[in-house]
């Protein structure tokens, strides 16, 4: 995040703050009914809603392809609403923050745990 910020020598809303963006979202009740899918459980990102991981990383893709295509585009238009996108709408970085806390979380022990004692239900 530091490299961002100083690569456009801007002060980015977003900023670590030790807490989470991204958190996995009704666990419990999904593990009690059956229904919790480890590789792709609901995700909480902050401030905007609840996605399915895999939902989740397809929107982030699909932005970030969007993004490619306007920078491709080369005029001083496309790499303004690019910047604007990017920078000043930081939705697309508070996802991407998400997807990565959530995947360091399910690397914790207490969630290889959770997950081994709900396979074995």
């Amino acid at each position: 995040m530091v490299k961002l910020k100083n690569l456009l020598k801007e002060d980015l809303k977003i900023q670590p703050s030790g807490k989470t963006d991204g958190y996995i979202y009704n666990w419990k009740e999904e593990m009690k009914e059956g229904k919790f899918d480890p590789k792709n459980p609901t995700v909480v990102v902050s401030g905007l809603g609840s996605y399915s991981l895999d939902i989740l990383k397809k929107s982030v893709s699909s932005q970030l392809l969007d993004l490619s295509k306007r920078l491709k585009g080369g005029s001083e238009m496309d790499v303004d609403n690019v910047y604007g996108m990017l920078v000043k709408n930081d939705t697309l970085l508070y996802k991407v923050k998400a997807i990565k806390d959530v995947q360091d979380e399910l690397k914790t022990s207490v969630w290889k745990r959770r997950i081994t004692i709900y396979k074995r239900k």
